[in-house]
């Protein structure tokens, strides 16, 4: 299911499209639409009243002559298109001919400058507060017209001359004004930037070795080396010399990390049960 709009984008997207000014009577349908009803005076549009142009007066006549538009819904009123911000000229449609009729506004040669349709809706609504009409368009128009007037005999704003004025601003309760630490370098030339040479690292490189726990001075058996020529375990100066010259227990100096063992263990109650708690004599028993 397709809307007109859409099918005619798909048939668009298929054939193409050649883009083609529009002519001045097309143009005219895409201002804002008003329904009328002409007579022998003109017409009106918002409590103004339009007639035809000279060259344009026997096109009216004959609208005239058919009476009613005949359209459906419209009441024998017929179609015309304004400019809201041009209303002063507006375009009577004649539908049986597709052709325009021009219609300028009948007081059209008091506003000499140009003016809108919000304009003249501001002047009407002031009118009526003073207790006139609406309808009253000639009214309305000097209003309209004594403000242009006004508006040029307005005496301009002053034009400032001479140099202008210091600046005066707060003063800043310091002892001495900052200065500028990049105020004495030299422009930087860019051209002469080099890259830093970057060092290139293997990944087949050995990690380096940590550096030895230093030790207290004058430890007793921490300057020895053990037997075998190896190096004396970190541990071994806080292990007093037995004085015998045998070297730190094997556990303690080359066994690795991994080879000890968890054990666990569990305090028990005395081995007597008759016995009382709490006996000085008595030591706890731990089972392996």
């Amino acid at each position: 299911m397709l809307s007109p709009n859409d099918m005619y984008a798909v048939q668009v997207a298929r054939s193409g499209y050649r883009a083609v000014p529009l002519s001045p009577a097309q143009n005219r349908f895409l201002l804002l639409p008003q329904w009328v009803t002409p007579g022998k005076g003109g017409f009106m549009i918002n409590y103004r009243t339009y007639q035809p142009v000279a060259q344009d007066a026997g096109r009216y006549r004959e609208i005239l002559l058919r009476g009613g538009s005949k359209l459906p819904g419209r009441n024998d009123r017929w179609e015309c298109r304004f400019n809201p911000y041009r209303p002063e000229r507006v375009w009577l449609y004649d539908h049986t001919a597709d052709t325009w009729v021009t219609c300028d506004f009948r007081l059209r040669h008091l506003l000499n400058d140009p003016w809108t349709a919000d304009m003249w809706q501001e002047h009407a609504e002031q009118h009526r507060a003073a207790g006139g009409s609406e309808q009253d368009e000639e009214a309305i128009a000097l209003s309209l017209a004594q403000r242009d007037r006004r508006r040029r005999s307005r005496r301009p704003p002053p034009k400032r001359t001479g140099a202008e004025p210091p600046f005066q601003g707060l003063e800043l309760e310091t002892e001495q004004p900052s200065q500028d630490p990049y105020a004495g370098l030299k422009e930087f030339d860019l051209s002469t930037l080099r890259p830093y040479p970057a060092l290139p690292i293997s990944p087949l490189a050995p990690s380096p070795a940590p550096a030895p726990l230093a030790l207290p001075a004058g430890t007793g058996g921490a300057d020895r080396p053990l037997d075998g020529g190896q190096a004396p375990h970190p541990l071994a100066a806080l292990f007093p010399d037995d004085g015998d010259g045998s070297p730190p227990d094997a556990s303690t100096a080359g066994t690795p990390a991994a080879a000890y063992e968890v054990v666990e263990a569990e305090l028990l109650d005395a081995l007597d049960p008759e016995g009382e708690e709490g006996d000085e004599g008595e030591a706890d028993v731990w089972e392996m």
